[in-house]
C-alpha cells in the first residue's frame, strides 16, 4: 500500500513539474516559433528569389541567432520550421507580387 501511495505522490509531482516547465519554458520558446517562422519565410524569400542573392548570403540578414530555424528552398518558395516541423511556415515567389505567406502550416 506504501508503494501505491508513492507512486502516486511521485506522478502527481511529476505532472506538477510538466505544468510548470510548459508554462515557464516551453511555451515562450512555441510563442516566439510562430513568429519567428513567418518572418523568416518571408525574408528568406525575397531575398532569394527577389534580390536574386545566394542562400548563405540570406542568413546573414538576420541580426538574431537562427541556428534553430531550418530553412528549405522548393522551386519558387522557402519553407521555415522550427522543432522538428512542429512550427513551420511557407513563403511563395509571384512573379510581379514578391514574396507571400501562404496559410499557416500549424
Amino acid at each position: 500500500m506504501k508503494l501505491v501511495k508513492a507512486a502516486i505522490v511521485i506522478i502527481i509531482m511529476l505532472g506538477v513539474a510538466a505544468i510548470l516547465a510548459w508554462q515557464f519554458l516551453i511555451k515562450d520558446q512555441v510563442d516566439l516559433a510562430r513568429v519567428a517562422t513567418p518572418y523568416g519565410a518571408k525574408m528568406v524569400c525575397s531575398c532569394r528569389f527577389v534580390a536574386e542573392r545566394p542562400m548563405e548570403s540570406c542568413m546573414q540578414d538576420f541580426t538574431e541567432d537562427v541556428s534553430a530555424v531550418s530553412f528549405t528552398e522548393k522551386e519558387n518558395a522557402i519553407r521555415a520550421s522550427v522543432l522538428g516541423g512542429i512550427v513551420s511556415a511557407t513563403a511563395v515567389y509571384k512573379n510581379g507580387l514578391g514574396c507571400t505567406l501562404v496559410k499557416p502550416d500549424r
